[in-house]
């Protein structure tokens, strides 16, 4: 609930009406943005910044804080984010961290087109790009999908690796390699520079993929600079560097970046970030200056399902919904009671309305999984499924909002959460339960006489 106090105070804040604030979300929120409902808020920003010598709206998206968030009206019409030194940035989860227009790209860089679009991955030599600063930060599907992201997002997807079939059997590791290898001739990283002349899938490779972007004439990359990507499998990253499943540790010059969505502003406990391991990297290679050897420039970290299978996965509670699924696959299957399919989209399911700037703003519609069957009936049937991983009031309504979204998106599909905290007081295994039987009647309804469900994974 936002709250108001005088221009530049803390102390004397008081909380806003619900309504006045439902208000201001709608009008100025990165979800809102209408000119009615900018009409309609246009009165509470008057009185506010008429109040004495003007008050300012404080947010409740940092909890904690020394100060929080602030918003300044303006004009008597409209507010406009304050951050400086004093002040701090809002949550990346919050209504406030962008307008509806930043809102909309960062939607727009989660959709499959963008993802077809020419890469930028490096610029040329001297130009400033954020990825070189360095340190790790957090990636959500709250902020902007980084080029490189959206490369290892198009890999996977085209190479067939983020959907289990009804027939599937996990295939040798180097087979999930040679599928990626076979994509990528489809992706150019400079004009007529296709990746797998600059691709490295193996760290005892590295060596010689940065001596071939040393060796490359300049003119061969016209609109960046020589470059190249490695995609390997790592445990994770600290102090700068990427330590590798082997223990070695691989040195990264500017920003990596560690996919991890999070209910709030807490930090990541150490525990929750090694959970999520074993992670697939995608890295950008080159020089950071003219007379720089060739090294490794930036990462993007995402979880996949193990070491031996890397499907992206968002979490290890997700890796646990997976599980699962696959149980119901195989019991379905086993019994000839329906032909199961599972996804995990990697790009944005809702008709296209990307980089529209009359498309209502949202967030990314990305379910967890979906998944689809066909029964001994013929009728093809499908669920979403979504790993609830927090507890948090604010958390469960931001999902209650995508929910929504993600079942119009598939014509009325039924949302199936796979909880990790509700009911309150379960044991785990019998949420576990629950979900299982729950998806299994989704997918192929009243069971024939004499079938038994056994519930979980084996």
């Amino acid at each position: 609930m936002l709250r108001v106090a005088p221009k530049g105070e803390v102390a004397a804040a008081t909380s806003l009406r619900q309504e006045e604030d439902r208000i201001l979300r709608s009008a100025f929120g990165r979800f809102g943005g209408r000119a009615e409902a900018r009409e309609a808020a246009a009165p509470i920003v008057r009185h506010y910044q008429q109040l004495g010598a003007g008050w300012w709206f404080l947010c409740d998206c940092r909890a904690g804080a020394e100060r929080p968030p602030a918003l300044v009206p303006v004009a008597e019409t409209h507010i406009r984010r304050h951050q400086d030194e004093r002040w701090p940035a809002h949550s990346d989860v919050c209504d406030f961290w962008r307008e509806p227009t930043e809102q909309r790209a960062i939607v727009d860089s989660y959709s499959a087109a963008a993802a077809k679009r020419p890469l930028r991955l490096v610029r040329a030599v001297g130009a400033a790009s954020p990825a070189m600063v360095p340190g790790e930060v957090g990636q959500s599907r709250n902020v902007r999908r980084p080029g490189i992201a959206r490369l290892l997002a198009r890999l996977m997807t085209d190479a067939g690796l983020q959907t289990i079939g009804p027939d599937w059997v996990a295939p040798p590791l180097v087979d999930q390699v040679k599928a990626i290898w076979t994509v990528a001739r489809a992706v150019e990283i400079d004009a007529g520079v296709r990746l797998p002349a600059f691709l490295c899938t193996s760290t005892a490779k590295l060596g010689a993929v940065l001596d071939r972007i040393a060796a490359a004439p300049a003119s061969r990359f016209p609109r960046s600079r020589p470059h190249g990507v490695l995609i390997a499998r790592v445990e994770g990253a600290g102090g700068g560097a990427l330590r590798t499943l082997a223990g070695e540790t691989i040195p990264v010059r500017g920003r990596i970046a560690v996919f991890g969505e999070r209910p709030g502003t807490a930090r990541e406990a150490l525990a929750e970030r090694a959970a999520r391991a074993p992670y697939l990297a995608a890295c950008v290679l080159g020089r950071a200056a003219p007379d720089a050897p060739p090294e490794v420039l930036s990462a993007y970290l995402h979880p996949c399902v193990s070491e031996e299978h890397l499907i992206l996965i968002d979490s290890d509670r997700e890796r646990q919904t997976f599980g699962q699924l696959r149980s119901v696959q195989a019991w379905l299957g086993k019994r000839n009671l329906a032909r199961v399919s599972i996804e995990k989209p990697l790009f944005d399911i809702w008709p296209e309305d990307h980089g529209k700037a009359e498309a209502d703003p949202r967030p990314p519609c990305l379910p967890d999984f979906v998944v689809r069957a066909i029964g001994v009936d013929a009728v093809a049937r499908a669920v979403v499924i979504e790993t609830m991983g927090f507890a948090d009031a604010a958390y469960r309504e931001r999902k209650e909002r995508s929910h929504a979204l993600m079942s119009l998106a598939l014509r009325g599909a039924p949302v199936i959460m796979h909880d990790f905290h509700e009911p309150p007081g379960r044991l785990q295994k019998d949420r576990d339960g629950d979900f299982w039987r729950a998806v299994r009647w989704r997918l192929a309804g009243a069971l024939p006489r004499g079938q038994y469900e056994e519930v979980g994974v084996r």
